[in-house]
């Protein structure tokens, strides 16, 4: 089912395909709910997979003149899976999307039934590696801007960030993300998300962490804090796989995700 719902003063657009445990699944940076299809299709026959375009990405609203922020992502997931009635639910995210899911599993834990996070990007853990990270990514994106405009700031980005996701997509996939270009910028444009280890050791939402072998540093160094932040929350790596592992593995994320929900069934507190 393909459909659009009025949800925390915005319009979102989503799919719900197949049947089990709900499962919500949340994008990363200029990325729509097609990006999941692949595991979508994967986890369908066992899963009730809810992929959705966040806000001002691709057929959901403009964002307007609200101050995009985090926790305004969140608020968003959240009235999602309040609309829809689908909690207690599994959450999985990429990214931005698993910044995301952090925030949702602190501040909604009622709505969630465990929550899979590839690599959030929770650049306030650790400053100095963060501000080298930004050092070379950000003259990359305004080198790109002056050469070909927003559009070519979007392939600078993913050549740098995601060159394992950027080098396996065709023209076709990668211009649905350059048509987000808007949110590549009000992305990086948004607030710093803070929190400290002290606020992750105080989630009791059961985690699953993911990093890909072959990310960037900082990308494997800040899941690696996360993990062991999180009380219980195991950290899974994923081979041959770059920043978006569910999309350059799908079979070993696949397979984490599968393993992650049969833990959770099998679990005292289930």
């Amino acid at each position: 089912m393909k459909a659009t719902v009025e949800v925390n003063r915005t319009r979102l657009y989503y799919e719900d395909t197949g049947t089990g445990m709900p499962v919500l699944f949340i994008h990363g940076m200029c990325g729509h709910a097609n990006v999941w299809d692949d595991l979508v299709r994967r986890l369908s026959p066992d899963f009730r997979c809810i992929a959705y375009d966040r806000r001002g990405h691709t057929r959901s609203a403009p964002v307007g003149d609200v101050v995009r922020t985090v926790g305004l992502h969140a608020d968003d997931a959240a009235a999602l899976i309040e609309t829809l009635g689908i909690a207690p639910c599994l959450v999985v995210g990429s990214s931005g999307g698993a910044r995301i899911g952090v925030d949702l599993v602190r501040r909604y834990p009622e709505l969630l039934r465990g929550a899979v996070l590839s690599e959030p990007p929770l650049l306030g853990l650790n400053p100095e590696a963060a501000s080298a990270f930004i050092g070379e990514l950000q003259p990359r994106v305004e080198a790109a801007i002056a050469r070909g405009g927003p559009e070519a700031a979007v392939d600078a980005f993913f050549g740098y960030v995601c060159p394992g996701l950027w080098d396996a997509i065709d023209e076709v996939h990668r211009q649905t993300y350059r048509d987000n270009h808007v949110e590549l910028f009000g992305d990086l444009k948004m607030p710093p998300y803070q929190i400290s280890l002290a606020d992750l050791g105080q989630i009791r939402v059961p985690c699953r962490m993911i990093v890909g072998t072959k990310t960037l540093p900082i990308f494997r160094q800040i899941t690696n804090l996360v993990a062991s932040a999180i009380p219980g929350a195991g950290l899974i790596e994923i081979p041959d796989s770059g920043h978006v592992t569910y999309a350059e593995n799908p079979d070993a994320f696949t397979t984490s995700v599968r393993e992650f929900v049969a833990g959770l069934a099998a679990s005292p507190a289930s």
